[in-house]
């Protein structure tokens, strides 16, 4: 039988994952660049395929407020994906035939890698700001997921819909990084402060450092620089901006 694109169960499987990971790519190099063509030609050439976990961990990493949002929306997803499947498994239908069968979920233990994807960020994040205020957040989003899901109608719009987006979590991870790739302006490096020779300081983003020079995407306004080993006397990380 021919097949149209659509997985096991039914559903579409979007972008394959190398274009995904391209389009990735580009949205970064110009959200960090200020969509400006010509820096972000100059940030090309500063990336290399090495380079490629620090770019996607450090989109969200680089950015608190963009790491809160997205850990206070995983978290109770990942715990209400592994209920589902836990529930789903206990019931299995008996009258079904296999192809019917096919989970639209992903199994027990996917859910279990997707909840300690979601813990171990979330745990740091809190640890590291003193952020107790995500876990209550994250704690009232699944309420109201839980709500949503199993305390409305069996038929009712609602219900359809969360039903729906929770076979469909894969899809939605993927257009969420991808968001988050687009309008996250801080490049995936620390914020430093540069001392020159000249008594002038820059604050920015050292995106490539080899003997003899640096590469740097100032912070305000966005500029590529290059500069010289004797053109810098000092670098300092700047925490917590």
């Amino acid at each position: 039988m021919a097949h149209d694109g659509t997985d096991s169960g039914g559903h579409h499987n979007g972008l394959p994952l190398t274009i995904a990971a391209v389009l990735f790519l580009v949205l970064r190099l110009f959200a960090v660049s200020g969509y400006d063509w010509h820096t972000a030609f100059a940030v090309l050439h500063t990336m290399d395929v090495d380079d490629s976990i620090s770019i996607v961990m450090g989109t969200l990493m680089a950015d608190p407020l963009a790491a809160a949002l997205y850990l206070a929306l995983l978290t109770p997803v990942a715990v209400l994906w592994l209920w589902m499947s836990l529930h789903e498994a206990r019931q299995p239908d008996a009258g079904a035939t296999a192809e019917s069968r096919r989970p639209a979920r992903p199994g027990l233990k996917s859910g279990i890698l997707l909840l300690l994807g979601a813990l171990v960020p979330l745990s740091a994040y809190i640890w590291s700001f003193h952020a107790w205020w995500l876990l209550l957040t994250a704690l009232a989003v699944g309420i109201a997921l839980f709500a949503i899901g199993y305390g409305t109608k069996a038929d009712g719009r609602l219900r359809l819909l969360a039903l729906g987006a929770g076979r469909r979590l894969g899809l939605l991870i993927l257009v969420g990084w991808l968001v988050a790739a687009a309008t996250v302006r801080t490049p995936w490096v620390p914020l430093e402060r540069v001392d020159l020779r000249n008594g002038a300081h820059l604050r920015g983003y050292v995106l490539q450092a080899e003997p003899g020079f640096l590469k740097l995407l100032t912070e305000h306004p966005r500029e590529f620089r290059i500069l010289t080993d004797q053109e810098v006397t000092s670098r300092e990380e700047i925490q917590g901006h």
